[in-house]
């Protein structure tokens, strides 16, 4: 009996150690993907209005990064999972802990994030506003952008790569 609560308990504590979130996955994806862009031909999300808790530093990793190395990153020990194949990784500290991460599948939710000037994709809460738009990266491949604004225009000749359908129907309009 003890072995299994011991079991039991384990169990709990790892799977709420690995749980991405799911709710502000749900939020970043519709602020994305939604809506307009607006006349620079980008929209704005703000990061801090879409978490509902509090953060100092995002990070940003890809597939398969690996504990350790997440763990020299954020600057003590991560005990989460590595970053699963195939998805990218938005990972919130506040005051030297986790507060919270979100693991996003890029093949169904094909965001990048840029890194601005020398940040190697670590965001104070100072920069919080992200610009987003949608452009084509090779051929018909949808993707959308994540960069903050103030290093948008690292990134203006991608603004105008309308994908395909898009060319044709700002054509017919």
């Amino acid at each position: 009996m003890l072995k299994k609560l011991l079991f039991f308990l384990f169990t709990c504590s790892l799977l709420s150690c690995s749980d991405s979130n799911g709710e502000l996955l749900d939020k970043l994806q519709t602020a994305v993907t939604t809506g307009e862009a607006g006349p620079k031909g980008y929209k704005v999300v703000s990061m801090e209005k879409l978490t509902d808790f509090e953060w100092d530093t995002l990070y940003y990793f890809q597939e398969l990064t690996n504990a350790n190395y997440m763990s020299e990153e954020i600057g003590f020990r991560w005990n989460g999972p590595e970053v699963p194949n195939l998805h990218h990784r938005l990972l919130f500290v506040k005051d030297g802990k986790v507060a919270s991460f979100v693991d996003y599948p890029y093949r169904d939710f094909p965001l990048v994030v840029y890194g601005c000037n020398d940040n190697r994709w670590i965001y104070p809460r100072s920069s919080t506003d992200f610009a987003t738009f949608k452009y084509c990266s090779s051929g018909d491949t949808a993707t959308y952008t994540f960069i903050p604004v103030t290093c948008v225009e690292n990134l203006r000749e991608l603004i105008g790569k309308k994908c395909p359908d898009e060319a044709v129907a700002a054509k017919a309009e």
